[in-house]
């Protein structure tokens, strides 16, 4: 559906002000002056600021979680023995796709990961971040022949890794522009993670 004419410049004033001074610090009434538009013609559109933002981000979020969505059901596809140690491969297949998504949406994606200080989407990884430790629980509890050492891996311990591999996720969203670039570096950092994990939980069992 083709947006107004008006509506697309508010947008993109918009836009401009949410990536210089984030969701907080921008001044709605600056975002509409400067495109010469008053708060009345703004209201004709948007209910607040906040609806203004999700008219911006909303999109590219649901996008997103689409696909993790999806490769989380190629996860749930594997064999529950296998699942542990073949998830990974699940997610390196879909790299490529990925990569593509957040190339496309740069833009948003920075609004999603630095400006969202104040919305919906502040913390915008912990979804991402809770379903990963779910699946790698998941993972532990199906694996055949599964030692009980792993069943018993620190819960505190697995969410401290997995909130600093979605800190490195996001440094590397906004820091790179090149696709092949991006792909290097989340493949490079989720086998690093992957090994990690693995050597942690033999390290469980030569204890037990």
């Amino acid at each position: 559906m083709e947006i107004p004419e008006t509506q697309q410049k508010i947008l993109n004033s918009a836009k401009r002000w949410f990536l210089e001074k984030g969701f907080k610090s921008a001044p709605l009434r600056k975002i509409v002056n400067d495109v010469g538009f008053t708060l009345g013609a703004f209201y004709g559109y948007y209910k607040n600021k906040e609806e203004l933002f999700y008219a911006l981000t909303d999109e590219t979020a649901q996008g997103l979680a689409t696909i993790i969505r999806s490769i989380g059901e190629d996860m749930q596809k594997l064999p529950p023995e296998q699942m542990l140690y073949s998830m990974l491969d699940c997610y390196l297949r879909r790299l490529p796709e990925l990569a593509d998504y957040l190339c496309a949406h740069r833009e948003e994606m920075v609004l999603l990961l630095r400006c969202a200080e104040g919305t919906k989407y502040e913390n915008f990884f912990d979804s991402f971040r809770i379903m990963n430790i779910e699946r790698i629980t998941q993972g532990v509890e199906t694996a055949e022949h599964t030692p009980k050492a792993l069943l018993g891996i620190d819960p505190g311990s697995l969410d401290l890794m997995m909130r600093g591999y979605f800190d490195m996720l996001a440094h590397i969203i906004l820091e790179t522009e090149d696709k092949e670039t991006i792909i290097r570096r989340m493949r490079d950092v989720a086998l690093v993670y992957r090994n990690g994990m693995l050597s942690l939980m033999e390290e469980e069992t030569d204890h037990a």
